[in-house]
């Protein structure tokens, strides 16, 4: 059975949302590097609502989301 890019990275960067940053950051370029435009703004929409972690000071905490949150 093939999986589509799109849940392979969704997966993969759910697993390491909770390791360190430079990990995270380096998976979610290599994920917009290999999928289509369409499916990076359904892996931003994910992120927006799935993903709970925020950078900060170099590392991923976890922090609830708010409406007015915005991914930068």
């Amino acid at each position: 059975m093939q999986r589509d890019l799109l849940s392979y990275y969704q997966e993969v960067l759910d697993k390491i949302s909770t390791a360190d940053a430079r990990t995270f950051r380096k998976e979610m370029r290599k994920a917009f590097k290999r999928l289509l435009p369409e499916e990076r703004d359904q892996l931003k929409t994910w992120f927006r609502s799935a993903c709970v972690c925020r950078v900060q000071q170099g590392e991923l905490r976890p922090m609830p989301l708010t409406a007015g949150d915005q991914l930068k």
